[in-house]
């Protein structure tokens, strides 16, 4: 036998991502099926799914506290950008060689299995999530874990998802994607942040015909007494198993509070009958750091970076600047990435005194187009075009020292983030 040909991840990544679905509508019969001649991986741990803007804070604290309790978890991120960070297990990433095994599997699979029963049987052919879950189910099954957190896309793919039969659902919110109710009828346990009205009302009937547990924030699940802490604060939160007086958490707003909550009532369906131990729910929110999350960089003046991208995210990451740091001026030194929404710049103008529109080198979005936009909602005297990042945060630094109580915020994605912190480190 010949020995199988190790492929890189950025191979791999590149090969999964340039394979076309077919027949979309079957998608979720395609990929019970697949799951079933895997021998159901996903039958060998807990599947817990994350929906919603914030669910990748969420899946980190949810995360982190099940590390915290000696539970072996795994993690698939439907968002991240390379194979790597798609993937971890015990809060690392599988080795290289141990993907390449992987995909080696997983290809003899499709090649020799799946594909040609779904031909036969007029399925289709599979898409890139669907090999990507297959890929991860496959991982979390053979590590093993206990339980595995899916990141759900916002963008329809909850069929294919449902196929891996949860264990539990957390629900943020998204203001421009509808709940999920399929996911929510398919899961036993849902712990969810209080939706629209109708959504509600549909949820509610959801757990109701399905004979699920439902919690929703507000109602069975409470925060109070939040407070500023360095790095972040500390809160009370209550779940109907007890109170946990006091919570360090270490991410600012109040928003991350309130998905913290919906963490720890998770985490109390999957470790206990009771109410958790504090000391190991303080220890796990108080350490649990998530990339691109709005960050303290440098001090005087008072400069923080964030990666938030859409207009929700962005109303979120203004909201917990003013709730905890109190700004009288504002700058913002925006790079804008890929995943920049041009509506964020609405909501940049309600808060921004001053916005310095520059890129990172090699960046795909052009400054000048982004600039172009940031026109139709500032005036000449609060709009600059800086191309070079460096420069444009030097810039506004300078801006910010010369107002009373000034404030800089670098916005953009994580290589934004990433450069503001190198050039103020």
């Amino acid at each position: 036998m010949t020995k199988r040909e190790e492929k890189s991840e950025g191979e791999i990544w590149g090969e999964i991502w340039s394979k076309k679905g077919e027949k979309e509508e079957m998608a979720p019969s395609r990929m019970k099926e697949a799951l079933k001649l895997l021998g159901s991986p996903q039958s060998l741990f807990a599947p817990i799914f994350l929906w919603g803007e914030g669910k990748e804070s969420s899946c980190a604290l949810l995360d982190s506290l099940l590390q915290t309790y000696g539970v072996g978890a795994g993690v698939f991120c439907s968002g991240a950008k390379d194979l790597k960070g798609s993937i971890k297990v015990r809060g690392k990433s599988p080795s290289s060689k141990r993907l390449s095994d992987l995909y080696g599997e997983l290809t003899n699979f499709l090649s020799l299995a799946a594909e040609k029963k779904f031909e036969k049987e007029g399925l289709g052919k599979m898409g890139p999530m669907e090999v990507l879950l297959c890929f991860s189910a496959l991982e979390f099954s053979d590590e093993p874990v206990d339980v595995a957190m899916f990141e759900v896309p916002n963008e329809g793919f909850e069929g294919i998802f449902e196929a891996l039969d949860p264990s539990g659902l957390i629900l943020t919110s998204d203001p421009s994607s509808p709940l999920p109710i399929d996911l929510a009828q398919s899961s036993p346990f849902t712990a969810s942040l209080l939706q629209r009205e109708e959504e509600m009302e549909s949820l509610r009937e959801a757990a109701r015909e399905s004979g699920a547990c439902l919690l929703v924030d507000g109602e069975d699940l409470r925060v109070s007494n939040d407070l500023l802490a360095v790095g972040g604060q500390v809160a009370d939160l209550r779940t109907p198993r007890g109170l946990y007086p006091q919570v360090p958490i270490k991410l600012f707003g109040e928003f991350e509070a309130h998905l913290s909550l919906l963490s720890l009532s998770t985490a109390e369906r999957l470790l206990s009958e009771g109410k958790l131990e504090e000391d190991l729910v303080s220890e796990a929110f108080s350490t649990v750091k998530i990339p691109g999350s709005l960050k303290v960089e440098k001090a005087d003046p008072l400069t923080l970076s964030s990666s938030a991208a859409s207009p929700f995210k962005t109303e979120l990451c203004l909201s917990a600047l003013e709730e905890t740091f109190h700004p009288s001026w504002l700058a913002v030194v925006l790079a804008a990435g890929k995943s920049f929404d041009p509506a964020s710049l609405k909501v940049l103008e309600r808060s921004c005194d001053l916005l310095i529109v520059t890129q990172i080198s090699g960046g795909k979005a052009g400054v000048e187009a982004v600039f172009s936009l940031a026109g139709d909602y500032f005036d000449s005297s609060r709009l600059l075009c800086v191309p070079d990042f460096s420069s444009a945060l030097k810039k506004g630094r300078e801006a910010a020292l010369g107002q009373e109580e000034g404030c800089v915020l670098v916005m953009g994605e994580m290589e934004a983030v990433r450069q503001a912190e190198k050039d103020l480190s």
